[in-house]
């Protein structure tokens, strides 16, 4: 599949009809071959007379349709427009929404909507990769605000940056987890790290952490360097990033960190296509602080355009 999607003009060009995108979603859905969701039988009759076809068991005639349980489920965008959005996000560097509003053509809320669930779909991907082996761990701070006072600056957010090290010394596989900054007193506290040593670090790994703060003489710089790069990439792609959707964002990064070296249209289209979808309404809603019906000051003052 890497070959055959190694620029954006293949794609167009591939998968320039609904019927070729179904073909492969399909492949990417069921790569061993067609499973009833409800009984687990392996045959089904096509009924092809929807836009996209719909499926019916041979054994409990339950009807299932190409697109449910997975991050499509329940869109008006076409197949071959989601497809140039994930070869689009599958790109170094990645995209924004105004930006890919514009390269397909669609309205920013569409956009800004098909980036969110692709990043849940990245965000699953991020979930299910535990870090093994020699795990080095650090705090950090993105969008550090250089002052004399020691309290959180609204824009500042605490993370914890954790990796494998591999053979040369160099990070492997990150991950980068945004902390709670009313749990922490002040700019030098050190977030806990045991939340995100259970859920993160797998069980054979938990004994040997190494854990060293960003203030401290034997600081981890390999890490610390990924944590500039993360706010560099989060300012200069997206403007910044508020506090509302800013995990989001850090999976996102190292969804793509963790991939550098490979193909990344292939992953991610079998991980949109094992993903279930997460609806505008629950990426929209207000925090529960909120129902007072005052509108929560953003922790930005920057405008973002992801």
């Amino acid at each position: 599949m890497s070959e055959a999607f190694d620029s954006f003009e293949k794609v167009r060009a591939l998968l320039q009809d609904e019927e070729a995108c179904a073909r492969v979603l399909y492949e990417a859905k069921w790569p061993n071959g067609f499973r009833c969701p409800s009984c687990g039988h392996d045959h089904a009759y096509p009924i092809a007379t929807r836009r996209l076809p719909l499926y019916e068991c041979s054994r409990c005639s339950k009807q299932t349709s190409l697109i449910v349980g997975t991050v499509f489920q329940g869109t008006r965008t076409p197949l071959h427009l989601w497809f140039q959005a994930i070869w689009l996000h599958s790109r170094p560097g990645s995209i924004n929404a105004l930006q890919l509003s514009k390269e397909i053509h669609v309205t920013y809320k569409t956009a800004w909507l098909i980036c969110h669930k692709l990043r849940h779909a990245m965000s699953g991907a991020d979930a299910d990769e535990l870090l093994t082996g020699a795990v080095r761990l650090t705090d950090a701070c993105i969008y550090h605000r250089v002052s004399s006072n020691m309290k959180w600056h609204r824009q500042e957010q605490s993370v914890l940056i954790g990796a494998t090290d591999g053979e040369n010394g160099e990070p492997e596989n990150v991950k980068i987890k945004k902390q709670d900054k009313s749990l922490l007193r002040h700019r030098l506290e050190a977030p806990g790290t045991s939340s995100f040593i259970i859920q993160h670090v797998a069980p054979e790994a938990r004994m040997s952490i190494n854990f060293v703060r960003q203030y401290s003489r034997e600081r981890h710089h390999a890490l610390l360097k990924i944590g500039r790069e993360v706010e560099k990439w989060l300012a200069e792609l997206f403007r910044g990033i508020g506090p509302k959707h800013f995990q989001a964002y850090l999976n996102h990064y190292c969804y793509d960190w963790n991939r550098r070296k490979t193909s990344r249209f292939g992953d991610l289209l079998r991980w949109c296509a094992a993903t279930r979808t997460i609806t505008y309404p629950v990426l929209t809603k207000r925090p529960s602080k909120a129902r007072s019906g005052r509108r929560p000051r953003s922790a930005t003052a920057i405008k973002a355009v992801g």
